[in-house]
C-alpha cells in the first residue's frame, strides 16, 4: 500500500556550537529507523547539509523536529520535491564529514548540492568559505550594480 509518497528534503543549517555527532547520529538512526526514513547528513564543523527521504508524513514530523532543535539555526531548504526512489536508501542516517574520503553517498550529495545551489556546493566541497560571505559578496555585488 503507497498511499503516502515518497519525498526528500535537502536543507542547509548553521551548527549553534559545538555538534555532539555520536548523539544526533544514535537519535536519528533510531527514529529514522522507526519512521521509515533513510538519508546522508554532511558536517562541517559549522554548518550541516542533511537529505532526509521517507513517507511524506514522517519527513513532514521529522523536518518539524529539526526546525525546533536548539543544536542549529539559519535552516535553508534547498530542495523539497516528490520521489519516485530513494538515493540513499540503505541508510537511516549515514554521516559525512569534511575530508572524509569521497563515497558514492558523498557523491550523490555533490551532484544534488551542484545543481540546487552552486555556493554551498563551493562551500562545502571547494573550500570556498562561508555561504553567508557568498551571500553578502552576491547582494554588495548586485547593489553596486544599480548605482552605478
Amino acid at each position: 500500500m503507497h498511499d503516502d509518497p515518497l519525498r526528500q528534503i535537502f536543507y542547509h543549517s548553521r551548527s549553534t556550537g559545538r555538534a555532539d555527532l555520536g548523539a544526533i547520529m544514535a537519535s536519528s538512526k533510531r527514529n529514522n529507523g522507526i519512521d521509515g526514513i533513510t538519508g546522508v547528513l554532511f558536517h562541517d564543523g559549522r554548518s550541516y547539509l542533511q537529505v532526509l527521504e521517507g513517507p511524506a508524513s514522517s519527513i513532514a514530523t521529522t523536518y518539524d523536529r529539526i526546525c525546533a532543535d536548539p543544536r542549529h539555526t539559519d535552516i535553508t531548504v534547498i530542495s523539497d520535491q516528490v520521489i519516485e526512489d530513494r538515493d540513499f536508501a540503505y541508510w537511516s542516517m549515514e554521516l559525512r564529514e569534511t575530508g572524509a574520503p569521497s563515497d558514492d553517498a558523498t557523491w550523490r550529495l555533490r551532484r544534488r548540492l551542484e545543481r540546487f545551489s552552486p555556493d554551498l556546493h563551493h562551500y562545502f566541497f571547494d573550500g570556498g568559505g562561508s555561504p553567508d560571505a557568498h551571500r553578502a559578496h552576491d547582494r554588495d555585488g548586485k547593489g553596486d550594480e544599480q548605482q552605478g
